[in-house]
């Protein structure tokens, strides 16, 4: 392997180990471009789509690259790994059974064949796999034994003591692994210790053995309660607070004193959460320091901004000339894990752009908890007294109550009688109001949920095929929308497109999935059209102008992220439902579980419009 593709690969497996498959899937993406065919960036592709939930994409990866040759112990057993996962995760017996068969047959295959050529070291994963599978599909002495075996080989390897130093994180997971295959829960407790032990920040890893355990106890009748107790993973935390006291500031709330007791008091919760990561924006005050914290106690950063530094940094953080907030915040962006940018210009109001940030970093911290089977945590630097805003901290305290995110709170020794947070205003506009005094149109700026849908295979009807294209096709969403409990607060039209606005996700989200259903249950040959009609939905949420169309006097729901919704549709796959990452964020800061997500990648929008990390909605 030449160097540059070396070091590319090492930094996807330890993107992966810490519990980022995300970021590895984007990592690999780029480094395919210029190496295709790779067989280990293409395994690591595998794995990355396997952990980030897109098991039925990971599983096609890996049989791909079986076909072209690449037959090794690792792509073998990570074929083996979806068809396991596939065949745990199907409701069907006979779908399951066929998955858990072809598992066990590949991960069996791989360990005679590492036993045969000595290769014991390359044999225990796939054969610790082969036992668990046999396990699973109800033989529990070939299980134990196999366990056993493996068990014997790793010992005879280390000198005959699981406790060796040569041992390291994989073999003290598969040791573990084996003891609670043949019933041995007391060994499996102190081997799976041993493991978290040895596995130090590699949270990926410490995920993924704890899943496997979980499975084996729940099928063995035990209890796994304890696993949290011996491969406990820590928290995942967002955090929201006050900025420092603006100079003239009526009513104290956040005055500069206070920066050293906030500074401590946050380093004291960190210390006891030993978060893995935390998301947040970067104002001056708690924010900054938040993310100062973190970073001193070896966390990751992510930083979330609600439009470009530049503006965020006179807004937010220029307040006051001492401190040295602006030096910081630039120092933190420089050296964060994560900037992301949620508008790409500031809007012409405050308090909007602010709740969307807010919901976002929530979302983002709430989707890396779940992916790594950990809780979130919120910290909340406050002063206790509500808001009229819906962008300020009272607000996320409110949403993170409403979601039952647990939340550590930072008291501030403010006045009794705090003023309410006020919208802030960005420097070059003027607050929103009902009534845009240059426009004369009268508009609200609301975050909505939007979605596009457009007909597959309509620029293929012939002339005379057009008009029975809209009585069968436009006839079948009509039908849909009078019997979907799922409503939409506006629907427009243009040929063969659709355009929806609802009021929030979960609505539309299963408003999708049940069009494209209901498209594809349709017998488009009988209806004398191409018999692959199909449709491609796209979902995006953000905030949007409100109003009247001044040509026709209808409500008209428009801005940047409509056009952002209207470039991820053409990108969708016919039959599929896609939506952005700020879709799926929105959807799990409100702690919605009725949809679920995988992750597709960092994606080019169609038309130029940029890349776009997406979601496939299942």
């Amino acid at each position: 392997m030449m160097p540059q593709l070396n070091t590319t690969a090492r930094q996807a497996e330890e993107l992966l180990g810490n519990g980022e498959p995300l970021l590895a899937y984007d990592l690999i993406q780029q480094a395919l471009k210029k190496w295709p065919g790779d067989c280990r960036l293409r395994q690591l592709r595998g794995l990355a789509l396997a952990r980030s939930g897109a098991l039925r994409r990971a599983n096609r990866e890996l049989l791909d690259l079986r076909a072209r040759g690449c037959i090794d112990g690792e792509t073998l057993g990570l074929l083996a790994r979806t068809h396991k996962e596939l065949g745990l995760g199907a409701s069907d017996a006979e779908e399951r059974a066929k998955h858990l068969k072809s598992a066990y047959e590949i991960y069996r295959a791989g360990y005679d064949e590492s036993t045969k050529l000595g290769a014991v070291f390359d044999g225990y994963y796939t054969g610790i796999n082969a036992a668990a599978t046999a396990l699973l599909l109800g033989d529990r002495d070939l299980a134990c034994q196999i366990a056993s075996d493996v068990e014997r080989l790793c010992l005879q390897a280390l000198g005959g003591s699981a406790d060796s130093p040569g041992a390291d994180y994989w073999t003290k997971a598969t040791l573990a692994e084996a003891a609670l295959i043949c019933g041995d829960l007391e060994s499996a407790e102190q081997r799976y210790a041993a493991a978290s032990l040895a596995a130090g920040r590699r949270y990926g890893d410490i995920s993924s053995t704890r899943h496997q355990a979980r499975l084996l106890l729940e099928h063995l009748g035990e209890s796994p309660a304890w696993l949290d107790e011996v491969m406990g993973l820590p928290p995942v935390v967002a955090f929201t607070g006050h900025m420092i006291d603006a100079p003239g500031r009526a009513a104290p709330r956040f005055p500069p004193e206070l920066e050293s007791n906030v500074r401590a008091d946050i380093q004291a919760r960190l210390k006891r959460l030993g978060p893995i990561a935390a998301y947040g924006s970067a104002a001056c005050g708690a924010d900054i320091i938040c993310l100062e914290c973190v970073q001193e106690q070896g966390g990751e950063l992510h930083i979330v901004l609600p439009f470009p530094a530049d503006e965020f940094r006179a807004m937010s953080v220029d307040l006051r000339p001492e401190g040295q907030w602006g030096e910081r915040f630039n120092r933190l962006l420089e050296s964060a894990n994560e900037v992301l940018v949620v508008s790409l210009r500031p809007p012409p109001a405050g308090e909007t752009i602010f709740e969307y940030s807010n919901l976002i970093m929530t979302g983002l911290a709430r989707l890396r908890a779940q992916m790594l089977d950990t809780r979130m945590v919120g910290i909340a630097v406050w002063d206790g007294q509500p808001s009229v805003d819906s962008g300020g901290t009272a607000s996320v305290v409110a949403m993170w109550r409403n979601a039952g995110i647990p939340i550590e709170h930072v008291p501030l020794g403010a006045a009794e009688h705090a003023a309410p947070d006020a919208a802030p205003v960005i420097p070059g506009h003027s607050a929103l109001s009902k009534q845009d005094a240059g426009s004369g149109w009268a508009f609200d700026y609301k975050i909505e949920t939007m979605l596009f849908a457009d007909a597959v295979g309509y620029s293929r009807l012939t002339e005379d095929q057009i008009p029975r294209f809209f009585e069968c096709y436009a006839g079948t969403i009509a039908d849909y929308n009078e019997t979907s409990p799922a409503k939409a607060v506006h629907i427009e039209t243009a040929g063969d497109g659709m355009y929806a606005v609802f009021e929030d996700p979960e609505a539309a989200g299963h408003y999708a999935l049940g069009l494209s259903k209901r498209i594809n249950q349709v017998d488009w040959l009988r209806m004398g059209l191409p018999e692959d009609m199909n449709v491609r939905i796209g979902l995006h949420c953000g905030p949007v102008f409100v109003g009247r169309d001044p040509i026709t006097g209808l409500p008209l729901y428009t801005g940047n992220h409509t056009s952002r919704t209207a470039r991820i549709e053409p990108i969708t796959p016919p039959g599929q439902v896609y939506a952005s990452s700020a879709f799926a964020s929105v959807t799990v800061a409100r702690g919605i579980r009725s949809l679920h997500f995988s992750y597709i990648g960092r994606t080019d929008l169609a038309k130029d419009y940029g890349v776009l990390p997406l979601y496939h909605v299942k």
